[in-house]
């Protein structure tokens, strides 16, 4: 199973609030992130989760009720939810009811179900073939590189 590292989880927030003018970056605790990722890797008292989707549960929970970073931590934990299911072989395909459950990990975590939110993340999943989805993009990403590199203005004549 891939996990994501502490630096690819501040990456990915600082892609989010690039796109937000007014939402400020920046970490307020990294040892919160650290502490997620410990958890859906190792578990906590050694009760491990054992499913994808109770992992991504507590991937969302954590990086939410936590509050690790300046802005932006409820975008932040979708994407990196998002990317943990992809990278894991699977789509999540969330609803507008995902609102409310990011809404209840940041002002209520208490008042979630587990269960019930971890077979919602069940239902809104679907496995796929990682390597036949790769070959299907790796066109795509070939002329990107291309595109990327002919568009790369750093030539010390110019």
């Amino acid at each position: 199973m891939w996990y994501p590292s502490v630096e690819e989880i501040i990456a990915i927030h600082d892609d989010v609030v690039s796109e937000y003018p007014d939402t400020p970056s920046g970490t307020q605790n990294r040892g919160d992130v650290e502490f997620a990722l410990d958890y859906i890797e190792e578990g906590n008292f050694n009760s491990a989760s054992v499913t994808i989707h109770e992992r991504a549960f507590h991937l969302l929970r954590l990086l939410v009720a936590s509050h690790p970073f300046v802005d932006g931590n409820k975008r932040t934990a979708l994407n990196v939810t998002v990317v943990f299911y992809v990278l894991n072989g699977y789509r999540f395909e969330y609803g507008d009811e995902i609102r409310l459950l990011l809404k209840q990990f940041g002002t209520d975590e208490a008042s979630v179900d587990t269960e019930e939110t971890i077979e919602y993340f069940r239902t809104r999943s679907e496995e796929f073939d990682l390597a036949e989805e790769t070959e299907e993009w790796r066109e795509d990403l070939i002329q990107y590189g291309v595109e990327q590199l002919t568009n790369d203005s750093s030539d010390p004549n110019d």
